[in-house]
């Protein structure tokens, strides 16, 4: 009887044992499963970040094409414009021909024909006078 006291509480003991390893195997399997699951969710909450993350750089640089395809008409046509203005130097040559011409001292063929006229005439009144 002893012995199998004895055995019983060896079987007793193995058994809780058994049962607290068992217990702790458990509250590791729910504590991993735990975690898996809270990584699981930063893993999709950090995945939908980075999606929209990634959609507005795709939105951000569909705006510089954009921007920059404007840029380049713009420069394109103030280049094109740029050619059709005058340089300085053409400037100043047209300012020395101008100074050489003096239009201004010009007459219309009207004006010489009223000056011959004004000219005749006072040589008309002075022979008489």
């Amino acid at each position: 009887m002893i012995e199998q006291q004895e055995n019983t509480d060896q079987v007793q003991f193995l058994l809780s044992d058994f049962n607290t390893r068992l217990r702790d195997l458990d509250e590791r399997n729910k504590l991993i499963r735990e975690r898996v699951l809270l990584l699981g969710g930063n893993l999709i909450s950090s995945r939908q970040e980075l999606e929209n993350e990634l959609t507005e750089i795709k939105k951000e640089n569909l705006e510089i094409k954009e921007n920059l395809s404007k840029i380049k008409k713009v420069s394109n046509s103030l280049l094109s414009e740029f050619n059709k203005f005058v340089k300085k130097d053409e400037i100043i040559l047209i300012e020395r021909m101008l100074k050489d011409f003096q239009p201004l001292e010009f007459m219309r063929k009207k004006d010489v024909e009223e000056l011959i006229e004004d000219k005749l005439s006072k040589k008309e009144t002075n022979k008489y006078s």
